[in-house]
């Protein structure tokens, strides 16, 4: 039985150069990342697709298919770190409008995921006397994540 695979020891890291085009594992690879420090989670991304439903007379099952599938919203939680690069290239990327930004995922078994979408935030949750200062970003995927597997 192999091991599970968690977050522990990963990285993720921003291209600072928006990609307006939908990118493949090679051109993911090719781009120059900033680590992004002090990450404390990513939330979902992945294939969401809708499932259209349409009732007829003539049967008592309804017809299904499937519909648009959106790639995913997921937020990056961050201890807000200001002399961190990778932050601060985050927070420029979500002052730029319209640019969509690659980002790496890298775990510890040295899989790699490319991501690539708008960014926003960030948004800053509050908390109580002793709580940690997190800035909140959130990753609108415009493509589905690439997964490329160690050593491929």
């Amino acid at each position: 039985m192999s091991e599970a695979i968690t977050n522990s020891g990963g990285k993720v890291a921003i291209c600072s150069t928006p990609q307006p085009n939908a990118l493949d594992a090679t051109g993911f690879s090719n781009l120059s990342y900033v680590d992004i420090g002090k990450v404390g989670q990513l939330g979902e991304r992945g294939a969401n697709t809708n499932i259209l439903t349409y009732d007829t007379w003539d049967t008592n099952v309804a017809l299904k298919g499937k519909g648009i599938t959106n790639a995913g919203d997921p937020v990056l939680e961050c201890a807000y770190d200001p002399a961190d690069p990778g932050q601060a290239a985050l927070r420029a990327a979500a002052a730029d409008k319209s640019g969509n930004y690659a980002f790496k995922v890298t775990r510890q078994d040295g899989s790699v995921q490319y991501l690539r979408g708008l960014v926003t935030g960030p948004v800053e949750p509050g908390g109580r006397n002793e709580d940690f200062v997190i800035h909140n970003f959130t990753i609108a995927l415009n493509q589905l994540p690439i997964e490329v597997q160690a050593g491929s």
